[in-house]
């Protein structure tokens, strides 16, 4: 490891705890609440969530306190001088404020609080992307600088069974999901730098995929493309995307990242599958 930042993320980036360990990044965890039971991000199983959206569960999460992003902070200060703190949008969630209100109190000017403006598997791309370009060698400006470029150049595509879930938690409208489910489309939804919009409306499964695949098309057009394929419940079809993908040709790096944090899926829903692409 050659880089002299530390970095703190939050749990909805879905890091490993070997990669994090390796990294040695400190993750702060949000929390899931079933049915007024609380489990901890990153020590509950992501089908625990899925089960409790199919069985109708009503399913909420918490942000992390500011004392936990501060003990964050001063692990991350004993072994370097600076340190970066990615979370997940603050459109989604209000993680970053808990962030910033504990650099406040740190009164460490050395701690940078940075919003993804993404989720899923966006906030992995940008944390594995930022290492690679700390190891480099950059200092602090440089690579603040560098996470916007990033942030430009990608965004996430998802489609879900139902958006009623995503309406429930007030991330899009009720008049699109009324749309939606009554036609009983496949909604393709975009989030990009923190705006989430409904996108296009397909009427199967096949057609998700196909879409998908069309828009990484696209991408190529500007060189070459990095795809990183996430699900709440559709592994089998993310291994389908994921082949599909793989025919476009050797300019596509593809990458199946999992399952989505049990945070984001309590957000996202059932039949959640999504990829973050970008530019590379």
């Amino acid at each position: 490891m050659k880089r002299k930042i530390g970095l703190v993320v939050d749990s909805t980036l879905g890091l490993s705890k070997e990669y994090a360990a390796e990294q040695r990044i400190t993750v702060v965890p949000l929390k899931v609440l079933i049915d007024d039971k609380e489990y901890i991000d990153g020590q509950i199983h992501p089908d625990v969530v899925v089960e409790a959206l199919q069985q109708g569960k009503h399913v909420k999460t918490s942000q992390p306190t500011p004392e936990l992003f501060m003990k964050a902070y001063e692990e991350q200060l004993k072994m370097f001088p600076q340190v970066i703190c990615l979370t997940l949008s603050k459109t989604l969630s209000g993680t970053i404020n808990s962030a910033t209100l504990a650099q406040t109190l740190l009164e460490n000017n050395n701690v940078y609080v940075v919003d993804t403006e993404t989720t899923i598997n966006g906030g992995l791309y940008l944390i594995e992307e930022l290492i690679r370009y700390l190891d480099e060698g950059h200092h602090i400006t440089d690579a603040l600088g560098y996470l916007e470029e990033l942030k430009e150049k990608g965004s996430l595509i998802f489609t879900v069974d139902n958006l009623q879930t995503l309406v429930r938690n007030g991330r899009i409208g009720k008049v699109q999901a009324i749309i939606g489910n009554v036609l009983k489309i496949k909604p393709i939804l975009r989030f990009r730098r923190g705006v989430l919009d409904l996108e296009h409306k397909v009427r199967s499964f096949k057609n998700v995929i196909l879409y998908l695949s069309e828009e990484v098309k696209k991408m190529l057009n500007f060189g070459k493309v990095c795809v990183y394929i996430a699900y709440v419940d559709r592994s089998l079809e993310a291994k389908e995307l994921e082949q599909e993908l793989y025919q476009l040709g050797d300019q596509i790096r593809v990458k199946i990242t999992g399952v989505i944090s049990p945070v984001v899926s309590a957000h996202v829903g059932l039949g959640g599958l999504g990829i973050y692409l970008s530019n590379e």
